[in-house]
């Protein structure tokens, strides 16, 4: 490699750290990165994280032979990991079909992928269980302290990976928020104030052309406009300048069926009925997120969709987000799953409500209503 060449192959290396910084600062990419670390052949590994409605959610799964674990719903204190995460200390079963030490409400799953021992140990941040990482084995014999020592240190590292990647989405909201507000300003002062002088000095020659009823109606006209222009201008100022608490939700939302899009390649729109969804409390807002992505998880699962709409809007005193899908419908002995119930709970807990019914169109409809 000649010197001429270094600059060129020192911007590609920077570039590369640089993409790689980023990627490390995603909060699914240090969980997935930490189960692609920890997976040996023949094993399954699991990373789970809780959801708003108090259950632990399997998201990233590797080495197993089925799609029964992915998404895979756990009840608090259910299974070797609901039991960790609510002990916040790493456990094992050498035998796991015959352990008296955990529920064993996943065993048709476990069995499925033919995994005979299961070790997991939680993600603890500030003393706090944030997650759960799992390694299953398809061999009998009995997990030791190396396997232990080796899983945890791994957890520990995932662990402050989440962490960081949390406070950098954090910094990346507050950043974006701030330069929002920067450009309102900024436009306020430039294009509002131009539109303002533009509407006097309309004004003023109309005032002065009082012999000529063709000129003043044209001024006026122009006057209109303006005064229309600056209407507008208010109005993205005001948009750009909400806090991100009245704007998290359909960003949330868009997010959600762009990943679900780039998952599946299936098309799924969002169709926001307001200019922008009514500000809730986070609480409130976590929750509908939460089951919009149950429900377009169940669409991946069961629909053969060939397309999804997201819809949400304010109707009186509630806001209404519905996912509708064209796929085979529901069946007829249907009968809602462990997602579906947690949704529903976690709505009436709220003084919300959810309703799923196969569309008269074709597909399905699911919507969830939650006072404002």
């Amino acid at each position: 490699m000649s010197d001429h060449d270094l600059p060129g192959q020192s911007l590609s290396d920077l570039a590369g750290q640089y993409a790689e910084l980023v990627t490390a600062l995603d909060r699914g990419e240090a969980l997935r990165r930490a189960a692609v670390a920890m997976a040996g052949p023949g094993e399954a590994v699991w990373a789970a994280s809780p959801t708003a409605f108090g259950t632990l959610r399997l998201e990233h799964v590797v080495g197993n032979r089925t799609g029964l674990l992915r998404g895979l719903e756990v009840p608090p204190g259910a299974g070797l990991t609901g039991k960790v995460h609510r002990a916040g200390g790493p456990d094992w079963v050498d035998d796991y079909f015959r352990s008296s030490k955990i529920t064993h409400t996943f065993d048709a799953y476990i069995r499925a992928e033919g995994l005979r021992r299961v070790l997991a140990v939680p993600l603890l941040h500030n003393g706090s269980a944030i997650g759960v990482l799992a390694l299953g084995r398809r061999v009998d014999g009995a997990f030791g302290d190396r396997d232990v020592d080796r899983v945890s240190a791994l957890a520990a590292q995932a662990a402050l990976a989440v962490s960081v990647a949390e406070r950098a989405r954090l910094a990346r909201e507050i950043a974006v928020h701030e330069e929002r507000e920067r450009l309102a300003a900024a436009l306020h002062d430039s294009v509002g104030a131009l539109l303002f002088a533009i509407g006097s000095g309309v004004q003023d020659l109309a005032d002065t052309a009082e012999g000529d009823g063709a000129l003043r109606e044209r001024l006026e006209r122009l006057r209109r406009q303006a005064a229309d222009a600056s209407t507008a201008l208010r109005e993205s100022l005001r948009t750009l300048r909400a806090s991100p608490s009245s704007l998290a939700l359909g960003v949330a939302l868009r997010a959600d069926c762009s990943a679900f899009s780039d998952r599946t390649g299936i098309p799924a729109e969002l169709v926001v009925v307001d200019q922008t969804p009514p500000e809730l409390p986070s609480s409130r807002s976590e929750t509908l997120v939460t089951a919009v992505r149950e429900a377009l998880l169940n669409v991946e699962k069961h629909a053969r969709a060939s397309a999804v709409v997201v819809t949400v809007g304010q109707f009186g005193s509630s806001i209404t987000v519905a996912v509708h899908d064209d796929g085979v419908g529901l069946g007829e002995h249907h009968r809602p799953g462990l997602g579906l119930t947690s949704t529903a709970e976690a709505l009436a807990r709220l003084g919300g409500s959810l309703t799923v019914q196969s569309d008269s169109d074709g597909g399905t409809a699911w919507r969830a209503r939650l006072p404002c």
